[in-house]
């Protein structure tokens, strides 16, 4: 469908709503569309890495199979004062579960988007540690711990390019589609906002008829939800975590929409994902499907940006 042209997809920031980023990879490949240059940024980076290593059936796998059980069982709390998840060891555990640890493994051209905390530099990783690269263009301020590569460290690229449109242009694409996670409208500038659904009721169910041991798990998962939550309907007076992690939402909308204006995708999708909550990753079937919608909704509009371009480079 594509006829030679170079697609890029750059995936955008937003946590646990980016297991929706698999849904969108899995329904452009529907439509013949496999972009061959990736940039992700955050957890647009973990699923960048997977698609472009070939492993995104072993990833989609991985994450269908969460429960809130194993979503508490990654999270290594940490008492330092950088961030509240220390964040090494879901990353390791996800580049082993899918049979990917090191760059070396990546045959697409990809870069994963970080940020240097003292110069406020973006910084472009493709090679090293897989575990290294993607814990730090994950981490949220305030919420996971800074990492160090070299002499740097490096937080969530989200704070200088959340949806990486100009790295893909870099890596040689002629055409770009963007994912962008928190663009769906039912968000207000927050990434946190709790909405049950089926789904989630479902899975309260059976977490009420586990154990007390999982029910202890759980409330370790809310209370972690609630820390990095935003305001709520109400008003109420937020949290310390709560007041940077929506500062940092708030900067990071504002300056995504001027990096945007300056250079603009050819195709933007928005999965409806406003409703999954930051370290709702046990949600993917929900996220994925979203994706797939999103694709679905544009794919017109996909298939006439790729028409123009191509009668463009032919000369018509």
């Amino acid at each position: 469908m594509t006829d030679g042209l170079t697609v890029g997809i750059a995936l955008g920031s937003g946590a646990a709503k980016g297991w929706a980023h698999i849904g969108v990879l899995r329904a452009l490949g529907q439509m013949g569309i496999e972009p061959k240059v990736v940039a992700g940024c955050s957890i647009g980076a973990f699923v960048g890495a997977a698609y472009a290593a070939g492993k995104l059936d072993a990833l989609e796998e991985w994450v269908l199979g969460f429960s809130s059980w194993d979503v508490m069982g990654l999270m290594d709390l940490s008492w330092r004062r950088g961030g509240l998840i220390e964040g090494q060891k879901v990353f390791e555990a996800g580049g082993k579960a899918i049979g990917l640890t090191d760059m070396d493994q990546i045959t697409l051209p990809f870069v994963a988007v970080a940020t240097d905390l003292y110069t406020g530099q973006e910084v472009w990783l493709d090679e090293g540690k897989l575990s290294d690269i993607i814990r730090a263009s994950c981490s949220i301020p305030g919420l996971m711990l800074p990492k160090k590569i070299g002499d740097r460290w490096l937080v969530d690229g989200a704070v200088v390019n959340p949806v990486p449109v100009s790295a893909c242009r870099t890596l040689g694409a002629d055409m770009v589609i963007a994912v962008d996670l928190h663009g769906d409208g039912r968000q207000h500038g927050s990434d946190v906002v709790k909405i049950d659904t089926p789904v989630s009721q479902a899975q309260k169910r059976r977490q009420d008829s586990d154990s007390g041991f999982m029910n202890f798990l759980v409330s370790g998962r809310d209370l972690l939800n609630r820390l990095t939550s935003t305001f709520s309907s109400d008003k109420e007076q937020p949290n310390m975590v709560a007041v940077m992690h929506q500062s940092m939402a708030i900067l990071e909308q504002r300056h995504k929409r001027a990096r945007l204006m300056g250079d603009p995708p050819e195709t933007m999708l928005l999965p409806r994902v406003g409703d999954i909550a930051t370290m709702e990753f046990q949600r993917a079937e929900e996220a994925i499907a979203a994706g797939e919608a999103a694709v679905l909704q544009m794919r017109h509009q996909i298939e006439a940006e790729i028409e123009r371009i191509n009668r463009g480079r032919n000369g018509h």
